[in-house]
């Protein structure tokens, strides 16, 4: 059993993998942890199998969802703050899940699914300081890929403040959420209630 785990430069994804080795080890479970930057994952997903992917990769996630598909590699998104986990038991966690899905092929309790989703903004000064950092802390912290875009523009990573905050976006302005992950329709009802309701009230 190959996992691998991907960052953007490599060097988050080897403290990860390094972490969840000792944590394998501790419990008995035979596997090979590997640490892949993002630029060499599409030499490595051949020979994976299981992906586990930092949130923080952003944009880039939709690519790495993409090659997995392609080599028929399940993907799970690890959560923002998986940093802080130091014992490794977090990402070895998750990591078990993803390995019981393909071994039983049975259906996982929240299926990875897309969803999209039209909203109108609510802020009374629409998504400024406050209301982008609430929304995007939100969909960092909801381990899944969220992107945003205002009427026909460019996508940007909801997971960060100043992507939020470059959209422009004014009460009364129309976007579009698109979430891919686990339980990705209970992720988007959270993100569209918190731009619907007004942060500034």
């Amino acid at each position: 059993m190959k996992i691998v785990v991907i960052c953007g430069a490599g060097a988050s994804s080897t403290f990860v993998a390094t972490r969840m080795r000792r944590a394998a080890k501790t419990i008995g479970f035979n596997a090979t942890f590997s640490a892949s930057p993002l630029a060499s994952f599409a030499e490595q997903v051949g020979s994976a199998d299981a992906v586990l992917a930092g949130a923080h990769l952003g944009d880039a996630l939709s690519v790495v969802h993409a090659q997995a598909r392609e080599h028929g590699v399940p993907v799970a998104v690890l959560p923002g703050d998986i940093a802080r986990d130091r014992e490794g038991t977090q990402a070895l966690e998750i990591a078990l899940d993803l390995v019981a899905r393909i071994q039983t092929g049975s259906t996982p309790r929240k299926e990875h699914t897309m969803a999209t989703r039209t909203v109108t903004i609510a802020s009374s000064h629409g998504l400024h300081a406050r209301p982008a950092k609430l929304f995007s802390e939100a969909a960092k912290n909801s381990g899944a890929t969220v992107t945003i875009a205002k009427g026909d523009g460019k996508a940007v990573n909801a997971a960060s403040i100043l992507g939020v905050i470059s959209l422009g976006a004014n009460t009364g302005d129309v976007v579009t959420l698109t979430v891919e992950g686990d339980n990705a329709e209970g992720v988007l009802d959270e993100l569209a209630t918190m731009l619907e309701t007004d942060q500034d009230a």
